[in-house]
C-alpha cells in the first residue's frame, strides 16, 4: 500500500505542475489575441514583448505537433483548445487508469 501514495503524491505534483502549464497556455493566448487587436505593440511594449517571447518558448513546442494534425482552418487556431482539454481531461483519465489496473485489486 505505501507505493499506492507515492503514487498518489506523484500524480498530485503532476497534476499541480499541469495546473499552472494551464494557466500558462491560457496567458499566451490572451496576449497574443491582445497584439492581435492591437490592444497591445509589441514592438513599443519592451516588457510584453518578452513576456510574449517567454510563454511562446514554453507554449509553441507542445502546440506545434498538434497543429500539423489538425486540418487548416484559416484564422482559427484550435490547437490551445485541443491541448487544455487533454491536459483537463484525457490526462487525468489516463493516470487514474493506471492506478486502477496496478494498484486495485482485480475481481
Amino acid at each position: 500500500m505505501h507505493a499506492a501514495i507515492i503514487y498518489l503524491q506523484v500524480i498530485n505534483l503532476l497534476m499541480v505542475v499541469l495546473d499552472v502549464y494551464t494557466w500558462i497556455i491560457l496567458a499566451y493566448c490572451l496576449a497574443s489575441m491582445a497584439i492581435g487587436f492591437g490592444v497591445i505593440n509589441p514592438q513599443t511594449n519592451r516588457f510584453m514583448s518578452s513576456l510574449l517571447e517567454i510563454l511562446a518558448r514554453l507554449v509553441e513546442p507542445v502546440l506545434q505537433p498538434i497543429r500539423n494534425i489538425l486540418p487548416d482552418t484559416g484564422m482559427m487556431d484550435f490547437s490551445p483548445l485541443i491541448l487544455l482539454l487533454a491536459i483537463q481531461y484525457g490526462i487525468p483519465f489516463i493516470l487514474k487508469s493506471i492506478f486502477r489496473i496496478f494498484f486495485l485489486p482485480q475481481g
